[in-house]
């Protein structure tokens, strides 16, 4: 019974909220699912333990005849004492421990036993003496308070009242004045719910031998109101993936217990697709899509940013389509970048956790492939790497992809693109088409090309990594060379990140927000977009919005991107002045974070997290001038729209 209580309460103070009256049930009922057993067992153990111990017996035999307990008190105190120096003593050898063997597993897990075994039987060793001497103070003490007829301070009930007192006081100090300077802000509110739930099942255990005649039907109550909580929580997982999801992402102790006892991923494929689907523009045709992301690609090496990388398929796609001088990825890095891309979300607000060298989306994030198979398309992707979008990896990734191929190997993948993509061109009535592939060679232009002797050698065998890129590309392509004019596919090329190859002494990736390692080729071409080129300055968190647009659809309000497909369809001319892109680098692996940039019109702010840099884009591409000092007014304003970025992080995703 106490365990039903304590889980039940222990659930309604978790729920808050969610979802109204259903979802706070129900997440009451997920939590109790886990905290029933766990109270119920844990409040038998401590029965256990009180029945053998006998703790009245033990206090009789150390209280005297006229009521005062200065045995008793002393051996609280010495109890006390010894907990507090058991727990210094091991804070204090875990770091001496920890500076001699610089934290090694092995050596740690030897140490730390052989400290804790050592300093008990120390604590053991004095225990008996320090109490004698301790019991005689007390008595000399009370003996002396009681010398005015006064009665003994040295009661039981007063012993262990002053002992509870002291702990708290203790454990208080030692946190406001130890611990929390050291660890900064610290988000207490996990421990509310298991605090209550704790208290309440104390409660019942301290009430039980005065309920009496009420104790059954207490026991109906607490037990049928958790078993009806427990049902409500089942039923939602059953009935309503959508509020379960919900529910494990807002709150951690049920959330624990949905991921304990029920597949994410089958509790994401349960909701309807009809939840994602994009509004349709009247009218709007629904051409066929092709999203080629390239990893690892710099803007500046490849021909339309007037690289020299031998790139045919690209050059004709810029020649024939819409260049975006000026996109930016969102960060510099593929785990963080394209689930901004594909989501439509601002990096820093993307929920998930990282899996390997990819990040785990947050189940709730919905996908640009997701909401287009919503609308009618047909979708498919052909990915490199297993990392990301295999399915042992949970990332995510994969959603909406109807159709998925993974392959290493760059050249097989792309011929297994084009073989799919010819056999679907003889089919009949066949829906619109979403197609992504993700190249990976770029990324591993080092490996393919071996060590580099000098910067000239490095951008030799990078642009090598891009020739064979772009010979991918044009595989796939050539699937759809058989068709009329104005019936091709709306092709659009981009990269997720670039690459530094020696720029402000890097020699890779993911360690700046510099143009090396964000300024990103964005081409787009096909019917109804004519050639030219585009100043604005765009981010590729506004890539699912340009493809709804592109696609017939009325983008999602909820993201953070805008819809590009006015600029590549010359609607609206850029504004060389206009535009902003936002980047972020996520401390996470390996990658260090805490840096950020902001780009508007020509000028680019970068906070270093200690300093600031800002650069004039357009005159200093390469970012060797910092010029702060000389633009204080432009810099002012790109602080107070960073500043409003950053702030927006704290904003949830979801709706």
């Amino acid at each position: 019974m106490a365990g039903c209580l304590g889980a039940s309460i222990a659930g309604l103070v978790e729920s808050g909220s969610t979802g109204g009256l259903l979802g706070a049930l129900a997440t009451a009922g997920f939590t109790a699912l886990a905290a029933a057993p766990v109270l119920g067992v844990g409040s038998a153990a401590v029965r256990g333990v009180v029945a053998a111990w006998q703790p009245g017996e033990v206090a009789a035999a150390l209280v005297d005849a006229d009521g005062a307990a200065p045995r008793l008190a002393a051996w609280v105190a010495v109890i006390w004492l010894a907990g507090a120096g058991l727990a210094f003593a091991m804070s204090q050898s875990v770091w001496m421990a920890f500076a001699y063997t610089a934290f090694k597993p092995l050596t740690m897990s030897f140490l730390e036993p052989m400290a804790a075994v050592a300093i008990a039987l120390v604590v053991l060793a004095l225990s008996r003496p320090c109490a004698r001497g301790a019991a005689a103070l007390a008595r000399r003490f009370d003996v002396r308070w009681r010398r005015r007829g006064r009665a003994t301070l040295l009661r039981p009930r007063a012993i262990l009242v002053g002992a509870c007192l002291a702990t708290l006081a203790a454990l208080a100090a030692v946190w406001w004045l130890a611990m929390k300077p050291r660890l900064g802000p610290v988000d207490t509110s996990l421990l509310h719910a298991p605090a209550a739930g704790l208290a309440a099942a104390g409660a019942l255990h301290a009430a039980w031998p005065r309920l009496a005649r009420a104790r059954w039907p207490v026991g109906l109550a607490t037990t049928g109101a958790t078993a009806a909580l427990i049902a409500i929580a089942l039923g939602t997982a059953a009935t309503a993936p959508s509020l379960a999801l919900e529910i494990w992402g807002d709150h951690p102790l049920a959330g624990r217990t949905i991921e304990a006892l029920f597949s994410l991923d089958g509790l994401r494929a349960r909701i309807s697709l009809a939840e994602f689907r994009p509004a349709a523009r009247p009218g709007a045709p629904h051409p066929d899509i092709v999203l080629i992301t390239i990893d690892t690609v710099r803007a500046d090496h490849t021909p339309p940013y007037g690289g020299h990388a031998d790139m045919p398929a690209l050059r004709g796609l810029a020649a024939r389509g819409t260049v975006f001088e000026w996109a930016f990825s969102p960060s510099n890095v593929t785990r963080r970048s394209i689930p901004s891309m594909i989501t439509g979300i601002a990096p820093d607000r993307v929920r998930g956790s990282v899996v390997g060298w990819a990040l785990r989306l947050d189940p709730r994030h919905v996908l640009v492939a997701e909401r287009l198979r919503a609308g009618g398309y047909d979708t498919a992707g052909f990915m490199c790497c297993k990392g990301f979008w295999g399915s042992e990896f949970h990332t995510g990734f994969e959603r909406g992809l109807a159709h998925l191929e993974i392959d290493a190997h760059g050249p097989a993948l792309a011929g297994k693109a084009r073989a799919w993509l010819e056999a679907r061109e003889r089919r009949p009535d066949r829906p619109p088409l979403f197609f992504w592939m993700h190249i990976l060679e770029p990324h591993n232009w080092a490996l393919a090309s071996g060590e580099p002797r000098n910067d000239a050698d490095r951008r030799t065998f990078y642009d090598r990594s891009l020739v064979a890129s772009d010979q991918m590309v044009q595989t796939v392509l050539t699937a759809f060379a058989h068709r009329a004019p104005g019936a091709e596919p709306i092709v659009i090329v981009t990269a997720d990140h670039g690459e530094a190859l020696g720029d402000h002494g890097q020699p890779f990736h993911s360690t700046d927000l510099y143009n090396s390692q964000i300024h990103v080729p964005l081409v787009i071409a096909g019917p109804g977009i004519p050639a030219g080129r585009v100043a604005e300055t765009v981010s590729l968190t506004d890539l699912v919005a340009t493809v709804l647009d592109l696609a017939g659809f009325v983008p999602p309000p909820a993201g953070d991107g805008r819809s590009l497909a006015d600029l590549a369809t010359a609607t609206r001319p850029g504004d060389p002045d206009a535009g902003a892109a936002f980047a972020a680098m996520i401390q996470d692996r390996s990658n260090p974070g805490g840096v950020t940039a902001i780009v508007q019109g020509r000028w680019k702010l970068v906070d270093n997290n200690d300093s600031f840099e800002l650069y004039d884009t357009r005159k200093d591409p390469d970012e060797h001038d910092n010029v702060l000092a000389q633009h204080p007014a432009e810099a002012a304003q790109l602080r107070a729209l960073l500043d409003a970025r950053l702030a927006a992080r704290a904003v949830s995703p979801f709706p």
